[in-house]
C-alpha cells in the first residue's frame, strides 16, 4: 500500500499534471487500473491513516484528528489494524514513513500487528531536520531560525482538530523540536536519528522497503508504505520542504517537485525488488494519499487540480476541508494479469475500504466491530459497484470545531450526487472566508461538475432532486441517530517516560542529552 502525505489530486502525470516527474508511479498507473473516486477517510493526517488502518471512521475510533510528537494518545488496543488481521493468515508485516497513529510505545507500529518499521512517526514538520548544504550551498544559517513549534499545532486547534487528550505541542519537552527517525523489529525499538537528516532519508526508505522483500520473497507479506514525502517542514528548511543532494533542482516543478520526485524513485525501487524476486506478478499495488493538499502553505504543498470547489468564494479547499479538494485523491489498483492495464473506474471507493478487502483476499474474518468499508475486489478486478449506497464524510474542521455549530458529518457521497451540510476552508484558513451550513443540504452532481461549481437549487420543480435531498436528509438522519463515536483514554506514564521527576512522551534519543544526538544500528 503506497500512501503519499499531503498529495493532491493534481499532482501527478497521470492526473495531468503538466510538468510533475513520477515515471515510476505513472508507469504503474497507466499498466493497472486508475480509480478517479478514491476518498480519503479523513481530510487530515491521523484521521486518515486510522481508517485506512482500521476500516472505520476515524470518530468511531475516537481519534482527533491529529496527535502531536507529545501527545498521551494513540490508536486503542482495542482497534484491529489491517497488519493484524493479515497477521492472521501468515503474512510478514512491515512499514516504511509516517504512523502519525501516536508515538508512545504502545502506540507504536510494532504493538499493532508491525514485524518491521522505519520511519518518523509523525509529520515532517512536528520537529526541526538536520540542515545540510549540498554542493556547498550556503543553508546553514537556516538552524538559527527560532523555530515556533506551536505554528502547525495552533493550526490543527482552531479547525477543531485536537481534543482535550492530544496534548499540544510542548516546548517543555525537547523532543517536539528534533525529528526523529524511529525503527522497529521486533521488541527492540531504537531512534536512529535524532535530528532527522532529510538528505539521506529516501536511501533509507529505500533500502529498508527492498530488504524487506528480499527477507520476505519467499512467504506472502504486507508492506505499508505511508510516505514522508511531500508533507511542508518546519520552516528551517528551504521553502519548507526537503529532497535528498540526488533531487534536488532537478524538477521543473520546484522544491515540491523534487521531493515528490524523490517519493517516485522510492516506488521505483521497490518495483525493481519485486521484479528481481519475481514476485511483481503475485503482487497487489495500491496507490493513494492520505489527503489534499495543504494549500496554505502556498508552492511548498501540492495541487488539487480540477477539485477546486468553485463555489467556494475562496482558494482554501484542500486539506483540513471536505471539499472534494481536501478528500479526493488520486488512486490506483495494479497487479500484472489480474488487473487488466489501462483501465479506469469512476466507482466510489475510500480508504476504508483497505481493511476489508485484504482480509477478504486473504480469507481472513472481519473483526467483530461496526466497519464502514467495504470489500472493493470487484471494482478492483473486474466492473463491480461500489457498495457505498452513502458515505459520509467526517471532519470539516472549521464546521466542527471548538464552539461550532455541528456534531456529525459534514459531507456525504450517493451516487452521483455530493452533498454538504457545512462547508468551511482547509487547514489554515483565509481571510474573509467563512463557515456555511445548508439545510436543505448543498448539492451537486460530482459526475457532472468534480470542481463543485455548479449547486443543483432544489425548488420544487424536478422531483428526481426532491427525492434524493429527501434520501440524503433521512440517510443523515439515521447516521446522527446510530453513530457511536469513540473515545481515547490517556495510558498511565510508563516508567521510561520519567525523567528526574517529569513526564514526558515524546519520542527522545537520550533526555540528557536534550534529545539531540545521531546514533546508528545495523539496519
Amino acid at each position: 500500500m503506497l500512501f503519499v502525505d499531503d498529495l493532491g489530486y493534481g499532482d501527478l502525470g497521470f492526473t495531468g499534471h503538466p510538468t510533475t516527474e513520477t515515471p515510476n508511479i505513472d508507469r504503474l498507473a497507466k499498466n493497472g487500473k486508475i480509480l478517479t473516486t478514491w476518498y480519503s477517510g479523513c481530510p487530515v493526517c491521523s484521521g486518515s491513516r486510522s481508517a485506512l488502518m482500521t476500516g472505520r471512521q476515524y470518530t468511531r475510533v475516537g481519534i482527533p484528528g491529529v496527535f502531536g510528537p507529545t501527545s498521551m494518545t494513540g490508536i486503542p488496543d482495542n482497534e484491529t489494524t489491517v497488519a493484524e488481521q493479515l497477521k492472521k493468515a501468515g503474512y510478514a508485516t512491515g512499514i516504511m514513513g509516517k504512523w502519525h497513529l501516536g508515538q508512545r510505545e504502545m502506540f507504536l507500529p510494532s504493538k499493532h500487528g508491525f514485524d518491521k518499521y522505519l520511519g518518523i512517526p509523525y509529520s515532517d514538520d512536528m520537529g526541526e531536520a538536520k540542515v545540510i548544504p549540498c554542493n556547498g550551498e550556503d543553508d546553514i544559517g537556516r538552524e538559527e531560525i527560532d523555530i515556533d513549534i506551536t505554528d502547525a499545532t495552533h493550526h490543527y486547534q482552531s479547525a477543531g482538530f485536537y481534543d482535550g487528550l492530544s496534548e499540544p505541542f510542548k516546548k517543555s519537552d525537547p523532543a517536539a523540536r528534533h525529528l526523529p527517525l524511529l525503527y522497529q523489529s521486533g521488541n527492540i525499538t531504537k531512534v536512529i536519528q535524532q535530528p532527522i537528516n532529510f538528505l539521506e532519508l529516501a536511501d533509507r526508505y529505500a533500502e529498508f522497503v527492498t530488504d524487506f522483500i528480499s527477507e520476505n520473497k519467499k512467504d506472502p507479506f504486507f508492506l505499508y508504505m505511508p510516505f514522508s514525502h511531500v508533507h511542508t517542514t518546519a520552516v528551517n528548511q528551504p521553502e519548507m520542504q526537503y529532497a535528498s543532494c540526488a533531487f534536488q533542482n532537478t524538477t521543473k516543478r520546484g522544491r515540491f517537485g523534487d521531493a515528490l520526485a524523490e517519493a517516485d524513485y522510492i516506488v521505483g525501487q521497490a518495483i525493481k525488488a519485486l521484479k528481481e524476486h519475481n514476485l511483481e506478478e503475485n503482487t497487489l499495488i495500491l496507490f493513494s494519499s492520505d489527503n489534499g493538499p495543504w494549500m496554505a502553505r502556498g508552492k511548498s504543498a501540492g495541487s488539487p487540480g480540477v477539485l477546486y470547489g468553485r463555489s467556494s468564494g475562496y482558494w482554501n479547499v484542500g486539506k483540513g476541508s471536505t471539499w472534494e479538494g481536501g478528500i479526493r485523491e488520486p488512486a490506483f489498483a495494479y497487479w500484472p494479469g489480474i488487473i487488466r492495464p489501462h483501465t479506469r473506474s469512476s466507482e466510489v471507493v475510500s480508504s476504508l475500504d483497505l481493511l476489508p478487502t485484504l482480509s477478504a483476499l486473504a480469507n481472513v474474518a472481519l473483526p467483530n466491530v461496526t466497519i464502514d468499508g467495504h470489500d472493493m475486489s470487484q471494482i478492483l478486478f473486474d466492473t463491480g459497484k461500489s457498495k457505498h449506497e452513502h458515505l459520509f464524510f467526517y471532519g470539516a474542521g472549521f464546521c466542527n470545531g471548538p464552539r461550532r455549530g455541528i456534531k456529525g458529518p459534514t459531507a456525504v457521497r450517493t451516487g452521483k450526487y455530493k452533498a454538504h451540510f457545512c462547508t468551511a476552508p482547509g487547514l489554515g484558513g483565509c481571510d474573509g472566508c467563512q463557515v456555511k451550513y445548508y439545510d436543505p443540504p448543498l448539492l451537486f452532481n460530482i459526475e457532472e461538475d468534480p470542481s463543485e461549481a455548479y449547486p443543483i437549487v432544489s425548488n420544487g420543480s424536478d422531483p428526481i432532486i426532491d427525492i434524493v435531498i429527501k434520501d440524503i436528509q433521512v440517510a443523515l438522519e439515521r447516521e446522527i441517530d446510530t453513530f457511536v463515536y469513540g473515545h481515547l483514554t490517556p495510558p498511565k506514564p510508563l516508567p521510561s517516560e520519567i525523567y528526574h521527576g517529569n513526564v514526558y512522551y515524546g519520542v527522545c534519543c537520550d533526555r540528557s542529552r536534550d534529545c539531540n544526538c545521531d546514533q546508528g544500528i545495523g539496519a
